[in-house]
């Protein structure tokens, strides 16, 4: 039986833990659990490129109906997002949303060999827009409720959310030793709605979360939320354009990994080893994210997020295995840290009060803009130049892009005198 002596020291040893690896409040673990098992189901979503692939598609294909989700998406999100701050509740929202999508997708396995007698179109061209208008949205959703608790209960957001990237480089690197073992990517499609379960049940189960968030304001009519005050901030829509120009190669690059990683010999269904090793160097710059706000305003985090950026597509020209590959991409993943981390917040800083699922949303609506864009043209660029040649060219569109977020914020604050803050 210990001592007093050894009682105290071991206190003191839980609270230096507890001051050394974060907050242990009830609001961080339930955040930080949402933020993992999202991340975690979502890690099971990113296979559709390749399964189109082995499926005999060519990249002008799924550059097709990629675009074609993303046109669905640029509908369906700032609808959902909307209709949260209608109802004054993104948790319910977000709860409907997945269940209907995750249906939708585990049934595109099934449907792939099913002809619809119009030419070639098969059932897997309406099943995979329908679950996208459902699924797609759920990523602005989930970031507009976590940021928002996070702030109305004093918890980190950059803590919580690097709990997702964790969980997306654990999925990843498990499925990319399965994979090789299965020889299929289809069982990818079915995990990803039997993941969903456990996150479903503790946002349903969340109700007072709405309280925090809304201040325990009802559903309001659509005419009383006045969207001007959104539209009319020029840091918002300055932000939205860069959005777009930034996102045409960011997710294009994303989009064709598979097909570098099969230029240089290695197994696509080793892909997730690639993205699981990304997201892992996330969460270092997560982590920093509270200190780098204490010290730099949320803009200059976006511009050096930029220059990893660009860094990492100049080297893909000199890549030659999966290992160059895998080295490359700790670029993305500590640039990927910091735009996830900073994004997030620069919008919620921008949102009216009442408007934030709506501005976070809005935002995803503007990334499938520029997805379609770079998705339609990406897949044609690859075919003429190679993949490589392309990865090039990507660089120089995000230095056009962050010289462009620059001229903006120079723009707004020394010449219009405008400040960074939401109108009300």
């Amino acid at each position: 039986m210990g001592s007093e002596g050894d009682l105290g020291e071991s206190r003191a040893g839980l609270g230096w833990l507890r001051r050394k690896f974060g907050p242990s409040s009830k609001d961080y673990w339930t955040l930080s659990s949402i933020e993992f098992l999202f991340w975690f189901a979502a890690a099971t979503g990113g296979y559709l490129t390749i399964f189109l692939q082995r499926q005999g598609f060519t990249p002008t294909q799924v550059g097709f109906i990629n675009a074609i989700n993303s046109a669905v998406t640029i509908c369906a999100t700032p609808f959902w997002g909307m209709m949260a701050d209608k109802v004054r509740s993104i948790r319910r929202i977000f709860v409907y949303c997945m269940a209907a999508g995750a249906l939708l997708w585990a049934l595109v396995p099934i449907s792939s060999a099913i002809k619809l007698g119009i030419g070639p179109l098969l059932l897997l061209h309406l099943l995979v827009p329908a679950g996208a208008f459902f699924r797609m949205p759920a990523n602005s959703l989930l970031d507009a409720f976590v940021v928002q608790t996070s702030a109305a209960r004093n918890v980190p957001y950059g803590s919580v959310r690097s709990w997702g990237s964790i969980a997306f480089a654990v999925m990843n690197i498990s499925l990319s030793a399965i994979l090789p073992l299965i020889g299929g990517v289809e069982i990818t499609f079915y995990m990803y709605g039997m993941a969903f379960i456990p996150l479903l049940f503790i946002l349903w189960n969340m109700k007072n979360a709405d309280q925090a968030i809304s201040g325990g304001r009802k559903s309001v009519p659509f005419k009383e939320m006045r969207f001007s005050r959104l539209f009319k901030n020029y840091y918002f829509i300055t932000y939205l354009t860069f959005a777009i120009i930034w996102q045409m190669p960011v997710n294009t690059s994303m989009t064709f990994l598979p097909y570098l990683v099969d230029s240089v010999g290695g197994d696509t269904a080793q892909f997730g080893l690639v993205t699981g090793y990304k997201a892992l160097l996330e969460v270092p710059m997560l982590l920093l994210m509270r200190r780098f706000r204490k010290r730099f305003p949320l803009p200059l985090a976006i511009v050096c997020s930029g220059i990893f950026y660009i860094i990492e597509s100049s080297l893909y020209v000199n890549a030659h295995s999966l290992i160059d590959i895998m080295l490359i991409q700790s670029l993305h993943g500590l640039g990927g840290g910091l735009m996830i981390g900073s994004a997030a917040n620069y919008i919620f800083s921008l949102a009216p009060e009442g408007l934030n699922s709506t501005a976070h949303t809005v935002h995803g609506a503007v990334n499938s803009v520029a997805a379609i864009i770079g998705q339609l043209i990406g897949g044609m660029l690859i075919e003429r130049l190679g993949i490589k040649p392309f990865y090039s060219l990507t660089a120089y569109m995000i230095l056009g892009a962050v010289l462009y977020f620059c001229l903006t914020l120079f723009v707004g604050r020394k010449i219009l005198k405008k400040p960074i803050a939401p109108l009300e």
